[in-house]
């Protein structure tokens, strides 16, 4: 493996990991932002799977979190507040009343310390009291010749505290520039997704039906011309929690025009599956054109709604402890 990086103006720096087969995945320390995946199509052809910006300094922006980590709690909090033991807390909401993907708290448009340790990139960010616990957010991002891109979540802290970490890299495995990312096929064994409510706050827990059923494969085509009550609610695609089943942490995409497949596996106990469905022509993307579902992320986390629903979730870091999770993106081709 090598791992190289490039310094450029307004402090960013800029990491290329590239394997054996010539895959290339490269990231800045602006938020550990994602900027591009090369991975070849079913004719050896290399080109990028991930949304990203015209320019680098627009990550300073990112009003759309392209690539970015989201921490230290990912998702939506009801009424911007939650209590750890007898201690209760309130931040600034920024959706309504509600807390969005942290708020003003979350340094995905900040510079975070970086550097390269053996085949790894390691970013790291400390809250310094921003933050109950004032944790230390250690993220690395490695890659083998199995074509895997792994995310590793590292966070301690100096007293109570929650957090629930995620990744919103926007895929996209089309050759299809101008195309959205209805043509893709979407696989998991979950049986349980969130409801949730006008504010897209999750209210219960519900059975993967109808077009929520993944375990046969969805076309994302499908679900953005769903009549779904729920679909309807997040703008025409999903914006859902789905809960993975304990013994299969996974999802499998697959996109037939390209013959790009890509497997997610991960420790979390699930994941936001999210199209794209605020994406419009006010994001300035690099090659892609900017349109609705664009592309798809799939936010591997804990879910926020623990904090009111029993989901049998674990988001607290103890004093001393070090709460870890990972996340692994493996790409390859239809045989």
């Amino acid at each position: 493996m090598n791992v190289l990086h490039e310094e450029h103006d307004n402090g960013i720096k800029e990491y290329t990991l590239t394997n054996n087969n010539g895959m290339t995945v490269k990231a800045i320390n602006i938020g550990c932002s994602i900027t591009e995946i090369l991975v070849p199509d079913n004719k050896g052809d290399f080109s990028n799977v991930v949304l990203r910006y015209d320019t680098l300094e627009e990550y300073f922006r990112n009003e759309d979190f392209l690539g970015a980590v989201i921490a230290p709690i990912a998702g939506r909090v009801r009424d911007a507040e939650f209590e750890i033991g007898d201690e209760s807390y309130s931040f600034t909401p920024n959706e309504g009343r509600n807390l969005l993907h942290s708020g003003e708290l979350n340094p995905y448009n900040e510079i975070w310390e970086s550097s390269i340790e053996e085949d790894k990139i390691v970013f790291q960010y400390k809250m310094d009291k921003r933050f109950p616990g004032d944790p230390l957010i250690k993220v690395m991002y490695s890659l083998n010749d199995e074509n895997e891109l792994k995310l590793e979540y590292e966070i301690s802290a100096e007293s109570k505290s929650i957090v629930a970490p995620t990744n919103h890299t926007y895929f996209n495995l089309s050759n299809v520039l101008e195309g959205d990312a209805g043509g893709h096929l979407v696989r998991s064994n979950t049986r349980s997704f969130l409801k949730v409510d006008e504010d897209l706050l999750p209210e219960s827990v519900a059975v993967c039906e109808g077009v929520f059923d993944l375990k046969h494969g969805r076309l994302l085509k499908d679900v953005f011309e769903s009549d779904d009550g729920q679909v309807g609610i997040a703008g025409g695609g999903f914006d859902h929690y789905f809960i993975f089943e304990k013994d299969e942490k996974e999802v499998e995409i697959t996109e037939k025009g390209s013959g790009r497949t890509l497997k997610v596996t991960t420790t979390s106990p699930g994941m936001v599956l999210y199209t794209g469905n605020n994406l419009d022509g006010h994001v300035v993307l690099k090659d892609r054109k900017a349109q609705k579902h664009a592309g798809f992320c799939m936010e591997t986390q804990e879910s926020p709604a623990a904090l009111k629903l029993p989901l049998d979730q674990d988001m607290r870091v103890e004093e001393e402890e070090t709460y870890k999770r990972e996340t692994v993106f493996r790409f390859g081709v239809e045989k």
